[in-house]
């Protein structure tokens, strides 16, 4: 009877150390990408003065590094990525307009 008795005990146990397990790599998985979101918009913003460019490479990052390697997500990455390359540096928000246009003809969502 007592060995019927320790196989639920067990099985808890192990359901317990199982949810701590992802519950972990859970937030491992939000730092992460919250790391690959800070990296990507400190290395994109270098010299950037225009407000709508650094609006959108913040938006681009934050994307890239949620959905970018989704495939499902996969005809978006060209667009984002093509933010986040040509906003770098620029200067004034008519700039920036001129270059999130070019990316969205260029790489249509």
């Amino acid at each position: 009877m007592k060995q019927r008795a320790r196989a639920p005990s067990i099985l808890l146990k192990a359901a317990a150390a199982a949810a701590a397990l992802l519950s972990f790599s859970g937030s491992v998985n939000a730092q992460t990408t919250m790391d690959a979101q800070a990296q990507c918009t400190l290395s994109a913003m270098r010299d950037t003065r225009s407000a709508l460019a650094i609006q959108s490479i913040r938006s681009a990052c934050n994307w890239l590094a949620v959905n970018g390697n989704s495939l499902l997500n996969e005809s978006s990455r060209g667009y984002y990525l093509c933010l986040v390359r040509q906003l770098s540096g620029a200067q004034a928000d008519e700039a920036a307009s001129a270059i999130i246009s070019a990316c969205r003809t260029s790489n249509p969502l």
